[in-house]
């Protein structure tokens, strides 16, 4: 004879059981649908290494209006299938092509300008401008917002190789890249007492935060079920506002170390950035590549009023201990030092005639991204790191 309660106990672990197998046909059924109707498809196995070693990814197929609140420019942003702000490009490199795969901050992503004024979409035309020329240049710009040297050497790593680019064009921000580099000016930047992306210490140990188990977990199941992607991603905001926030004096404050007499932190940061660069270089040279870097200005060092509205905000600062070209003299003392090839566009940009920078936002105007497509262009015909005799005009 079956006791009441025992009769209550096999009916309450039925009811559970068909519960639970409900719900599993729930979800299953959700995961077809979404894989169907909403067109989701895992991603490959590479995007979820890219997320889980570099720390974050740009999402692919990605459609936005990016505006400046000051009405400087408004443009629509398109990622590509890699999340890359650029064309479409195919991982096997075509037969009789010299691949130049362009790794940089926001400054390459240029979300400001439409996509053809970007320096890299320019520099491909001016490349392939000459029909005597032995092979057809592409160029890859895998500019994305945000990143140090760090994570721009690691997406290389684990992304950028996967290209098989001839020539590795790393952008160096002189603005912020050094802060970028070091954990403790990156919190002390950000306001913040974690580091979740990664860095180099100056003994030359690599953290990688992004790597444990439960951001690996994470970023599988948003890369591969549909309904966890969906809840992860939810909807995309299609208009992106920038300018309508300021650093703070104790914030703007940090990166105006690159122009003072570094201190031990700053040494630290400045020897990180080294060990990165050498790193990268080797990382390249073992992929039959070659790698070369140029060096962006900050905006600080080549117009007045930026530089007299900075200090400005920051009295604390002597203005005689400034040096308005000390970071981009270190870094291009550093880059010799390594044997790295560098193009230095202060000089070219201290020439111009005209601004090359949004005065609001603080990034690359439509001249900016020109000049830069120009003076790379000439360098790399110079220098010789391209099989290129000549280089054509400029594109209209």
């Amino acid at each position: 004879m079956i006791m009441p309660e025992t009769r209550y106990k096999v009916g309450w672990l039925a009811r559970g059981l068909l519960l639970v197998f409900g719900l599993l046909v729930a979800l299953v059924l959700v995961e077809i649908g979404g894989r169907v109707v909403a067109g989701f498809e895992p991603l490959p196995r590479w995007t979820q290494r890219f997320n889980a070693k570099v720390g974050y990814e740009l999402r692919p197929h990605n459609e936005y209006t990016y505006a400046s609140v000051n009405g400087e420019f408004e443009n629509l942003v398109r990622t590509n299938s890699r999340g890359l702000h650029d064309v479409e490009h195919t991982l096997d490199k075509p037969r009789d092509t010299f691949r130049i795969l362009i790794v940089s901050d926001s400054y390459g992503q240029a979300r400001e300008v439409p996509l053809a004024i970007n320096f890299a979409r320019q520099l491909e035309v001016l490349l392939n401008a000459n029909p005597a020329q032995p092979v057809t240049f592409e160029v890859i710009n895998a500019g994305q917002f945000g990143l140090g040297t760090t994570q721009e050497y690691l997406y290389y790593r684990y992304e950028g190789s996967k290209y098989d680019p001839d020539l590795v064009l790393l952008g160096f921000y002189v603005g912020n890249d050094v802060v970028d580099n070091h954990a403790p000016l990156i919190r002390a930047w950000n306001d913040i007492n974690t580091v979740d992306f990664p860095y180099y210490s100056p003994d030359g140990t690599l953290h990688q935060p992004g790597t444990t188990t439960r951001r690996q977990t994470m970023s599988w199941l948003r890369n591969n079920v549909y309904l966890v992607h969906a809840i992860a991603t939810g909807e995309q905001p299609d208009r992106v506002e920038v300018g309508d926030s300021d650093l703070s004096g104790a914030a703007l404050r940090v990166p105006m170390g690159i122009y003072l007499p570094p201190d031990d932190v700053w040494q630290d940061a400045w020897a990180v950035t080294e060990l990165v660069l050498g790193e990268f270089d080797t990382e390249v040279a073992g992929d039959d590549a070659q790698l070369a870097v140029f060096v962006i200005p900050d905006r600080r060092q080549l117009y007045a009023a930026d530089w007299d509205a900075t200090l400005a905000r920051l009295p604390d600062l002597d203005p005689a201990a400034l040096d308005r070209e000390r970071p981009t003299r270190t870094v291009i003392d550093i880059l010799g030092e390594l044997d790295i090839p560098a193009l230095n566009l202060l000089e070219p940009f201290q020439a111009a005639d005209e601004r090359l920078y949004f005065e609001g936002d603080g990034h690359f105007n439509p001249a900016g991204h020109t000049l830069t497509a120009q003076t790379l262009a000439t360098w790399l015909v110079d220098t010789e790191l391209i099989p290129l005799a000549d280089v054509g005009g400029t594109p209209d």
